[in-house]
């Protein structure tokens, strides 16, 4: 898994996590394109594990 989140370029966003901010009152421009690409990269993340886990797999994962 790390080898292929690595090569979607959602290493990062997984070893670290992400939260999503409780308020972007004030971002500027670039801090809200950044966010933007953490979202993304996010949920890719997801896709990626979601799609090639195994049902029952994910299950004990979710509950972990």
């Amino acid at each position: 898994m790390k080898v292929l989140h690595g090569s979607q370029d959602v290493w990062e966003v997984v070893q670290q996590g992400f939260e999503e901010p409780k308020n972007t009152t004030g971002y500027t421009t670039a801090q809200n394109k950044t966010l933007k690409e953490t979202r993304l990269k996010d949920k890719a993340a997801l896709y990626m594990l979601y799609r090639d886990v195994d049902e029952s797999i994910f299950e004990k994962i979710a509950s972990a």
